[in-house]
C-alpha cells in the first residue's frame, strides 16, 4: 500500500525519505526542499567570498610592526637595565681602587713622617732601618698589586631566559590535563582485540575483536567488517588517499571508510612494521626492531620508495622507536633505550628527520610496555604512559606540562574531532570532553 506525503495537507503519494527533515515526501515537495537548501547557497557563497577578501586584504606586516613595537620597548628598557647595572659595577670598581689608594698613601705618608724623623735627629740604630727598609718593600709590593693585579674581576657571560618573553595568539587554545573530564561514554573491547585506533575528519577506526568497527561523532559503531589478518600494531589516516592505513606485522592494508572494504596493499616492502603516520603525501613507517629504521613513501600511485634512514642515523643499535607521528607540521617519535634504560619524545623536522627537541619521560623502566601519542590542543602532545599507566601533557616547546594518572592502563590515544579525547585502554575505549580554556593575552615577562 503506497504512503502518503507525511507534509501537513498534502495528499499526494510519498515518492522518497527526505534526508533534511527525515519524512517521506511526494516529489513536489522533495523538489520544494532542495530548492530551499539550494537557495541558502547564493548568501553562504557571499558569506565565504567576503571572508577570502578580507583575509587578502589584511596586511600581514602591518599586524607584525604593532607588536615588534612591544619587542623593542623591551630591548630598550633591557638595554637601560643592563646600563644601569653596568654603571653600578663601575662606581663599585672605581670606589675598590679610590679606597686602596688612600690606605697605601696613608701608610706611605706615615712612612715618610717616620723617615723625616729619623733624618732629623740623626739616631737612628740598625733594626729601625731594617723595620723601615721592609716597609717600603712592603709598600712597593702593594702598589705593584694595585697596577697589576689587586682587583679579582669575574664577569660571567649574560645567559638569556628564553622564558622571559611568553607569545601567544588571543584565540590560542590553553589546557590543563588536571581538568580532563570523567569518562563519559566507553566501548567495550571484547577479548583479542587490539587496542590501536585512529580518527578521519568523521569518524574513529576501532578493532572490536573480531571486526574493524567505524565510529561515528555520536560514539556510535556504525559500520563493520570482519578483520582476518594479523595482529594490527598501528592505524593511520591519509588525507591524500582518503583512506585509513592498518599495519599487521608484515603487511599493509587500506580500509575505504565509506565501503569499509579492504585491501591489501602489494607495492610496498614486506618488513616487520610496527608504527606509521601519513603527512602531506607521504607515509612514514617504522620497523618492529631494536636500532630502528624509518622508510619514507610517496603515495602515488606506485607507492614509491622516497627515502630511508638506518640506525645509527635515527637511532642507535640498543634503542628501539615505539611509535611515530606528527600533527600536520612535524614529526613525533617515542624512543626507548635499553642501555640507558630511557624513553624520550622527540619532535622532528619532516623532511630530513633532524632533531628538534627530545625529553625524558619515564622515571620507570619496562623493556615490553611501549608508549603511545597523539597532537593535542596548541600543537602540545598527549602521551599514553603504559608503564605507569598515566597521560602525560607535552608543550610544543618539549616541557613536561602535568601528569594524570588514569584509572586503567592506557594504550593509544587520539584526538577525535575537536572536543574530544579517545584513551584506548586495556578496560576498552574511554571517551572524555575537552574542555579547554582559551587565553588572551601577548606578554612580555
Amino acid at each position: 500500500m503506497s504512503q502518503v506525503c507525511e507534509i501537513e495537507l498534502c495528499r499526494r503519494t510519498a515518492r522518497a525519505l527526505c534526508h533534511c527533515c527525515q519524512q517521506n515526501i511526494c516529489i513536489v515537495h522533495l523538489n520544494d526542499h532542495n530548492n530551499v537548501l539550494n537557495s541558502q547557497l547564493d548568501p553562504l557563497i557571499d558569506q565565504i567570498n567576503l571572508l577570502d577578501n578580507r583575509l587578502r586584504t589584511l596586511n600581514i606586516q602591518t599586524i607584525v610592526n604593532s607588536y615588534r613595537e612591544k619587542l623593542e620597548q623591551w630591548r630598550l628598557d633591557s638595554h637601560k637595565e643592563i646600563d644601569r647595572y653596568f654603571e653600578d659595577k663601575c662606581q663599585e670598581l672605581k670606589r675598590l681602587v679610590v679606597d686602596k689608594f688612600d690606605e697605601q698613601q696613608e701608610e706611605l705618608g706615615n712612612l715618610q713622617s717616620k723617615l723625616s724623623e729619623l733624618i732629623h735627629e740623626q739616631q737612628i740604630t740598625r733594626d729601625e732601618f731594617y723595620e723601615l727598609a721592609l716597609i717600603s718593600e712592603q709598600l712597593e709590593h702593594d702598589i705593584n698589586n694595585i697596577e697589576e693585579n689587586f682587583i679579582e674581576l669575574d664577569a660571567r657571560p649574560l645567559i638569556l631566559d628564553f622564558t622571559l618573553i611568553s607569545i601567544k595568539g588571543i584565540n590560542e587554545q590553553d589546557y590543563d590535563l588536571s581538568i580532563l573530564s570523567p569518562v563519559y561514554k566507553s566501548i567495550n573491547r571484547p577479548a583479542g582485540s587490539y587496542g590501536a585506533l585512529a580518527c578521519s575528519n568523521k569518524y574513529l577506526l576501532i578493532h572490536q575483536a573480531p571486526s574493524l568497527c567505524l565510529v561515528d561523532q555520536d560514539l556510535t559503531i556504525i559500520k563493520n567488517i570482519p578483520w582476518r589478518h594479523g595482529a594490527i600494531y598501528d592505524i593511520c589516516w591519509s588525507t591524500v588517499l582518503n583512506l585509513f592505513i592498518v599495519l599487521d606485522q608484515k603487511h599493509l592494508y587500506f580500509v575505504d571508510e565509506k565501503t569499509m572494504s579492504i585491501e591489501k596493499v602489494s607495492t610496498i616492502e614486506k618488513r616487520k612494521w610496527l608504527s606509521c603516520t601519513c603527512l602531506k603525501e607521504f607515509l612514514f613507517l617504522s620497523t618492529n626492531e631494536w636500532g630502528s629504521s624509518i622508510t619514507k613513501i610517496l603515495l602515488n600511485s606506485s607507492k614509491k620508495l622516497d627515502k630511508q634512514w638506518q640506525s645509527p642515523d635515527i637511532c642507535k643499535k640498543d634503542e628501539y622507536i615505539d611509535v611515530i607521528t606528527n600533527n600536520k607540521r612535524k614529526i613525533a617519535m617515542i624512543i626507548r633505550n635499553s642501555s640507558k634504560q630511557t624513553v624520550r619524545f622527540e619532535l622532528r623536522s619532516p623532511e630530513t628527520l633532524d632533531r628538534i627537541w627530545s625529553i625524558i619521560l619515564n622515571d620507570v623502566w619496562s623493556p615490553n610496555k611501549p608508549f603511545h601519542c597523539c597532537p593535542f590542543i596548541n600543537d602540545d602532545w598527549i602521551v599514553a604512559d603504559h608503564t605507569t599507566g598515566r597521560l602525560l601533557h607535552i608543550t610544543r616547546t618539549g616541557l613536561m606540562k602535568s601528569t594524570l594518572p588514569y584509572n586503567s592502563i592506557p594504550y593509544c590515544v587520539a584526538r577525535f574531532g575537536i572536543n574530544t579525547l579517545a584513551v584506548s585502554a586495556n578496560d576498552g575505549i574511554h571517551f572524555h570532553n575537552l574542555n579547554y580554556r582559551k587565553t588572551y593575552t601577548i606578554f612580555l615577562v
